[in-house]
């Protein structure tokens, strides 16, 4: 496993908004310990691996509170196999009430300066482990050309304890001051990859429940492998100054999970429900020529034949409004599955 240097703890600066400022500006991220009750976190991850074993992700022979995975179901997003037991996890209740807990919220205005808001959409993660035959980890990637709008903020947290060999993250620390990098068709993100040299300097380390990892959207960063018998699940919320524009994309749900009222309709509680609709925010629309790019690429790869291409060309199928593109990505998916 490739080594790198530990985050640099700034959990003694949770107080102070100048400082969080401050160092951000210059590393692109920031490290804290027990931003939110570590109860808190492993309640939802319970939660998260009952419903993962219900659908068969978890060895029916171990305690579901192990989260030993069942390597014969091991998929990835967006596989359609994937998505079924999905859809249920990202829609739970608690699990949503984690972006928008008072610790958190109370921490991106100290660092802003001014009200924070937490983007309606948000990530929930699955990483089943890595095997000979399955490896999901995340490539290197930055989330800019994916959230679009003004400067954002990710707060990336496990669902319970994450040492470096179950995947935890890595930054390149400094890498996000060299802007929006050229990318490439992979397994970073919405299929894309840092298709350069990555400037800055790699650093990582190990996460307990209620550990939190924030950086900036052009800070590269990706996942280390999952190498424990273990599900890794964890989230990742974008934050901004509530001031500043929000792209259309980050105020519907997640990709195939549906509409708010359909998120909502399991939720025993009221609160905490369209928390946005009433806030005066200028939305804008996400510019898509990035994603224009790698399906293009998607495309030349795939009509010759690169299985490597098809991730990218799932995604195409499940969420692009160009039913043109949809149906060429289907006879493509056909042929490289048939091939």
């Amino acid at each position: 496993m490739q080594t790198y240097p530990d985050f640099l703890d700034s959990t003694d600066l949770l107080a102070d908004g100048p400082a969080l400022r401050a160092r951000l500006a210059r590393d692109g991220y920031l490290f804290v310990r027990d931003l939110l009750p570590a109860q808190t976190i492993l309640a939802v991850r319970e939660r998260l691996l009952t419903k993962a074993a219900a659908g068969g992700w978890l060895d029916p022979d171990s305690p579901v509170q192990a989260g030993i995975a069942n390597q014969a179901a091991a998929c990835k997003d967006p596989e359609d196999r994937y998505m079924r037991v999905f859809r249920g996890l990202w829609m739970d209740e608690e699990l949503h009430r984690l972006r928008i807990h008072p610790a958190v919220i109370d921490l991106f205005s100290r660092v802003f300066g001014e009200p924070a808001l937490a983007h309606p959409m948000f990530v929930q993660r699955n990483i089943f482990p890595q095997t000979g035959s399955f490896d999901f980890t995340t490539g290197s990637h930055q989330d800019r050309v994916h959230i679009g709008g003004a400067t954002s903020y990710a707060l990336w947290m496990p669902l319970g304890d994450c040492p470096r060999e179950k995947g935890a993250l890595a930054v390149a620390a400094g890498s996000h001051t060299q802007g929006i990098l050229d990318t490439k068709v992979g397994s970073g993100a919405g299929g894309m990859d840092i298709a350069v040299p990555i400037p800055g300097r790699w650093v990582t380390g190990a996460f307990k429940a209620g550990d939190g990892l924030i950086f900036q959207d052009v800070t590269v960063h990706k996942a280390l492998p999952n190498r424990t018998r273990e599900i890794r699940m964890s989230f990742d919320a974008r934050f901004q100054p509530m001031s500043q524009p929000i792209a259309d994309v980050n105020m519907v749900p997640y990709s195939g999970c549906g509409t708010w009222d359909d998120v909502y309709a399991g939720w025993d509680r009221a609160d905490g429900r369209y928390y946005w609709k009433d806030l005066t925010l200028d939305v804008v629309p996400l510019d898509r020529s990035y994603y224009e790019r790698r399906d293009a690429q998607a495309f030349a790869m795939a009509e010759r034949g690169d299985r490597d291409a098809r991730d990218a060309i799932l995604r195409i199928i499940q969420r692009d409004a160009n039913q043109e593109k949809r149906t060429r990505a289907e006879k493509l998916l056909e042929r490289l599955d048939a091939g």
